[in-house]
Order: structure tokens, then sequence, then C-alpha cells
């Protein structure tokens, strides 16, 4: 298997999804430095609500058309190689790159939240560690996403990928995050992980006596990225089973 991710690795190299992976979280952080006073909450929901699904269904996309795109797999299918691997190797390095996503997000996140202090002294609202715990959240519970966006690029194509994934399914998310349901729409398994985490409700606003709260206690926080990791799982085996039946068209 890690051949196959470094032969997929090798093949995004230079390319615009690596540069999507920079891009994507300096624009939020960018967007929000004109509101000094929630700088960290604001970037952090326009990350985990618009942003970051944006680019996570983008990054399928691009990683998935890079070899059936034009080609339809041509260039892949003829080698003496398992088709399955090369499929979970997709899937591989999109968490790789999502995760290297995250963590720039989250050190700029912190870099900024510091600079906010220093020029206009207002405290830092979230420390490191609730940081860290969210973005640990971000990148289980979205994880699913994955196989999914991979198959839906290969179906349907990339633009209604995004419009499903990023568009309705973003949409959905954020509500039912707010219902007692939202365990049942895995779409809003990662809003509603930033209320415990963040401090931060589906709709933005900080957690607090006022705005209200919406609880989630430890053992629902790890069913959330327990059931995301195994539709993850069952979600690439099933596409990877699919996609080893290709055929050159």
């Amino acid at each position: 298997m890690k051949e196959y991710v470094s032969s997929e690795w090798i093949k995004h190299k230079r390319t615009f999804a690596i540069k999507l992976v920079i891009l994507a979280p300096v624009i939020t952080l960018l967007m929000n430095v004109f509101a000094p006073m929630w700088y960290q909450q604001n970037s952090f929901n326009w990350w985990y609500v618009l942003l970051f699904p944006g680019f996570l269904t983008l990054l399928c996309t691009m990683c998935e058309q890079r070899d059936g795109g034009k080609l339809k797999y041509r260039s892949l299918i003829p080698l003496p190689i398992k088709l399955k691997n090369a499929w979970i190797a997709k899937a591989i390095v999109i968490l790789i790159l999502d995760i290297i996503a995250n963590f720039i997000f989250l050190g700029l996140n912190m870099l900024g939240g510091i600079a906010v202090y220093f020029i206009y002294e207002i405290p830092i609202s979230i420390s490191l560690f609730q940081a860290a715990a969210g973005i640990f959240c971000i990148i289980v519970a979205s994880m699913w996403e994955i196989p999914i966006c991979l198959w839906l690029s290969k179906k349907i194509g990339a633009f209604a990928t995004v419009v499903i994934n990023a568009g309705i399914g973003s949409a959905l998310g954020v509500i039912f995050a707010n219902t007692k349901y939202w365990i049942f729409c895995p779409y809003s398994w990662m809003p509603r992980l930033m209320v415990p985490t963040i401090g931060i409700l589906p709709n933005g606003v900080p957690v607090s006596e006022e705005a209200g709260n919406l609880p989630v206690s430890l053992v629902m926080v790890i069913l959330a990225l327990l059931l995301s990791v195994i539709l993850f799982s069952a979600l690439i085996r099933l596409g990877a089973k699919g996609f080893s039946r290709q055929e050159v068209r």
C-alpha cells in the first residue's frame, strides 16, 4: 500500500490541489481580519461551516478527476496493479492533505489570536487546547465524506458533487445540528461537536446563557467520532470493491 500512496502523492505534486491546501485556510483567516473582537470564533465558524466543506469536496474531485477526467482511467486500468489499492490510496492521500490543511488553519488561527491580543488588547478567546480539540473533531467527524465525494465525482462529475456535498450537505448539517436528532445526520456531526470543544453554536454564536447551549456529552462525542471512522472504512471498502471492477471505456 505504501507504493500506491507514494504514487498517488506524486501525481498531485505541483498541482492546484496542493496549493489549495494552503489557500483555503489562509483565505478563511483573511476573511475575518476586520472583525478582531470575534476573530478566532468567526474564523472557526467560517472554516467548518463553509470553507472546509468546499475545500474537502474540491480536493476529492480534483484527485479523482486526475485519473478519471478525460482519461477515464485508461492510464491506470491497464497497469499490473490492484485497482482496489489504487482507490484506497486516493482516499489516504486526500486524508493526509486534509490533515495538513487543518493544521495550517490551527496555526494561523492561534497566531491571529495572539496578534489581535497584542494589537487590540483583546484576550485570546479560544485556547490552544480547545482549538486542537476542535481541529481533531473536524478531521475525524468529516473523514467519511472523502469516499462519498470520490464516488460522486466519478459518477456525476465535479460540479454536481460540490453542489450536493458542500452545498446541500452543509446546509443539512447546520439545520440538524440544532436538533436532538443530530447524531442521525452525519453532516451535523462536525458543527455539533464544535459546541463542547470550542464553545461555538452551529449558527456561529458563542455559547452563553443568553444564546443558549446545546449539550453534548463525552459519550456522544466519542460515538459521533467512532461512527465517522466506521462509515469511512465501510464506504472506502465499498468504493474500492466497485472500482476494482472498472473497465476501460
